[in-house]
């Protein structure tokens, strides 16, 4: 697979985007910081399903000129999280810590 930069910070080594995804898997949610386009900012939660896949995503993007990135990931990002958790619930997901009370 050839990594093709698409805007300013896309990540087009291997390496590095295996270490982007260690990272993802580890916040929960991923961080777009101009990698995709230009001037693009956003952020993604992932949607999973009862065998806890992740089947989608949601997520916000946003112009850099209206928000800056931290401002989006400090008070919009736990309300995606939140919204994909919701959705996840609804397709019969739950979390480590709710399997482990039910039982």
């Amino acid at each position: 697979m050839k990594l093709t930069k698409q805007g300013p910070n896309t990540i087009t080594s291997k390496k590095a985007l295996l270490s982007e995804l260690d990272e993802i898997r580890e916040e929960g949610f991923a961080v777009n910081d101009e990698e995709l386009a230009p001037e693009l900012h956003s952020i993604a939660a992932p949607v999973r399903n009862e065998a806890r896949e992740v089947v989608a995503a949601v997520n916000l993007a946003a112009s850099t000129s209206i928000i800056s990135l931290s401002e989006l990931v400090d008070a919009l990002g736990p309300h995606l999280i939140s919204t994909a958790d919701r959705i996840s619930a609804r397709l019969g997901y739950r979390r480590d810590d709710e399997v482990t009370r039910s039982h």
